[in-house]
C-alpha cells in the first residue's frame, strides 16, 4: 500500500507539472454565464454557485464543455445543508447525500430534469447511513466512491461488468471508502470536519484512452478508473447534488 501512495504522488506530481503548461480556463461565478440550471434552485451569490434546493433529488445545472484530449475539472465545494429527511433522522445518524459531477454528457434536458445525460459518466460521492440501504441496497450503504453510467436521460445505474471487478476487485463500481482508508485512521468523525470548510474536487480525464482519477481531498492520491473512452468524449458536464445544499467556487478547467 506504502509504494502504490508513493507511485501516486509520483504520478500526480507529473501530471500536476504537465498541465500546468497548457491552456487554463477560470469559469467566474459572478453571474450563471453558461450554466444552465436543470432541477434544484440554483443561483450565484458572492462569487459562488448554490444549489439551495431541500430535498432535490439528484439537482442538475449543465454547462456546454467540449471534452477532448485530456483536461483536468478542480473546484471547490462546501456543504450548505441537507443530508437527511427529518430531524428524528438526524437525532438518529441516519444520514442520505451525495454530490458529483456527470462526464460525457450529450443532449441533457437542458432547464428541466431528468435521470441521466444521455450517454455519459457520473462520478459520485454518496453517503447513505439509513439501516433500509444496509438491508435492501448494501452497495450503497455508508460512504462510498461511485461511478454510474448512463444510457440515456431516463437509463443510468452503477457502472458494472468484469472489466469493474478486474480494476477494483468486485463487479459493481462503488467503493467503501471508510473501508478503504481506515488503514490510515480515517473515521466518520474525521468526515464531520469537512462539513465547515471548502473541500477541494479534482478531476483529470483522459479521452485518448478512457483514464479517470481523481483526487482524494485528503491526501496526495489520485484514484484511478478505466471507462470507455469514446463515452467520455461528450459536450456537457454536469454539477449533480442529491438531498444537499451546497456551494462552488474557484472552477477551473485545464487542458
Amino acid at each position: 500500500m506504502k509504494k502504490m501512495i508513493a507511485l501516486a504522488g509520483t504520478i500526480l506530481l507529473a501530471v500536476t507539472l504537465t498541465l500546468s503548461a497548457q491552456s487554463v480556463e477560470q469559469v467566474s461565478f459572478a453571474s450563471m454565464g453558461d450554466w444552465v440550471p436543470g432541477s434544484g434552485n440554483w443561483e450565484v451569490s458572492g462569487g459562488r454557485l448554490l444549489q439551495t434546493g431541500l430535498p432535490a433529488p439528484l439537482a442538475r445545472i449543465d454547462r456546454r464543455t467540449d471534452q477532448r484530449g485530456v483536461y483536468e475539472i478542480d473546484f471547490t465545494i462546501r456543504y450548505v445543508d441537507g443530508g437527511f429527511y427529518s430531524e428524528q433522522e438526524l437525532m438518529n445518524g441516519e444520514y442520505h447525500a451525495g454530490f458529483g459531477i456527470q462526464l460525457g454528457g450529450t443532449n441533457p434536458v437542458l432547464g428541466g430534469r431528468s435521470w441521466g445525460v444521455g450517454q455519459s459518466y457520473l462520478v459520485w460521492l454518496n453517503l447513505d447511513t439509513r439501516l433500509s440501504t444496509l438491508r435492501n441496497s448494501p452497495e450503497h450503504f455508508g460512504f462510498r466512491a461511485q461511478v454510474y453510467e448512463s444510457r440515456s436521460n431516463t437509463s443510468m445505474s452503477l457502472l458494472s461488468g468484469a472489466a469493474v471487478e478486474q480494476q477494483i476487485g468486485q463487479p459493481l463500481a462503488s467503493l467503501d471508502l471508510f473501508a478503504a482508508l481506515s488503514e490510515f485512521g480515517w473515521s466518520e468523525d474525521d468526515l464531520i470536519a469537512y462539513l465547515d470548510s471548502p473541500v477541494r474536487v479534482n478531476v483529470r480525464v483522459n479521452t485518448n484512452t478512457g483514464e479517470v482519477g481523481v483526487l482524494d481531498p485528503t491526501a496526495p492520491i489520485r484514484y484511478f478508473m478505466q471507462l470507455d473512452p469514446q463515452i467520455l468524449r461528450g459536450n456537457y458536464i454536469s454539477l449533480r447534488t442529491n438531498n444537499l445544499s451546497t456551494s462552488y467556487a474557484n472552477f477551473t478547467i485545464r487542458r
